[in-house]
Parts: C-alpha cells; sequence; structure tokens
C-alpha cells in the first residue's frame, strides 16, 4: 500500500511545538523534547533552528532555560509550523502556483488538486496550536491519568 505521508520533519516539529505548549513554565530542554516525544536530538536541534527563524520558538539561557513558544499558542498554527520547516504546502506541482504544466489547460485532475490544496490549507490555517494543545489524551504523563489507563488496558 502507498501512502500520502507527512514528512518527518513536519511530525517532529508538530510534536515538539505541542510539547512546548503543554508546558505549565512555557520552557523546556532540548534533551526533554526529544526523549518525550520520542525525536532524534541531532534531528529536533535542526527542526528547533528552522523555528526560530521564523519566529516561532526561542531560546532561553541560564538556569532553567531550553526553549520556549515566541508567541501565544493560539496564534501559532499548522500551517505555521509546516512552513517553517518545509515551506510553501503544495498538494501537486500544478497547484503552487509558479509551476505551469503543459496539461493544465486540459487536465481534468486539476480541479481535484486545486480543491485538495485548499482544503488542505483551510485546515492546517484553522487549527491552531492551543486548540491541540489542549485535547489531552488519557493515559498520557501530562493528564497524570497514566493509572487507570493502564487499569482499563489490562481488562
Amino acid at each position: 500500500m502507498s501512502l500520502m505521508q507527512i514528512p518527518r520533519k513536519i511530525e517532529y516539529a508538530l510534536r515538539a511545538m505541542i510539547y512546548l505548549a503543554d508546558r505549565p513554565a512555557g520552557v523546556a530542554r532540548g534533551t526533554e523534547i526529544a526523549r518525550h516525544e520520542q525525536i532524534p536530538k541531532y534531528y529536533l536541534e535542526k527542526v528547533i533552528r528552522d523555528l526560530m527563524r521564523r519566529g516561532l520558538v526561542q531560546a532561553r539561557r541560564g538556569p532553567g532555560g531550553g526553549y520556549q513558544l515566541a508567541r501565544a499558542a493560539a496564534q501559532i498554527t499548522f500551517r505555521d509550523i509546516i512552513e517553517a520547516v518545509e515551506g510553501p504546502i503544495t498538494l501537486n506541482i500544478c497547484t503552487d502556483g509558479s509551476s505551469s504544466c503543459a496539461l493544465q489547460p486540459t487536465c481534468r485532475m486539476y480541479r481535484v488538486w486545486e480543491k485538495g490544496q485548499r482544503v488542505l490549507l483551510e485546515v492546517f490555517s484553522d487549527t491552531s496550536l492551543s486548540e491541540i494543545a489542549s485535547t489531552k489524551i488519557p493515559g498520557s504523563p501530562l493528564t497524570g491519568d497514566t493509572a487507570r489507563s493502564e487499569s482499563v488496558g489490562k481488562q
């Protein structure tokens, strides 16, 4: 089976940003993020650099330092994060606005790609980091509900 798949870089960036949004004090060390989110540390550092360049994350030095969101989680969308690490989101080459396909004038698939592009951008633009961070999964270490979920799984 072939899948249309989100690249690991995007997945890691989203997971790291959600982790930061979940922090009560808003600060986390890179090793903590990497360990909790199971992201290779060297890869996390690359992703964090991209997020910093786009003004989504900032580094805090000194004791208690680490990384934190550069602005409120409600003001950061999935689209912001994805484009920070991968550039503009394009479902197919013909929907990027700059390429011209010789088949485009007569292509019967173009309107499907164009609609998919529009819907995809709408979903990513309408999904804020705070919206996702506020949804806790039972059994997650962040919810304090681990014991209950483990006992449920044994029944």
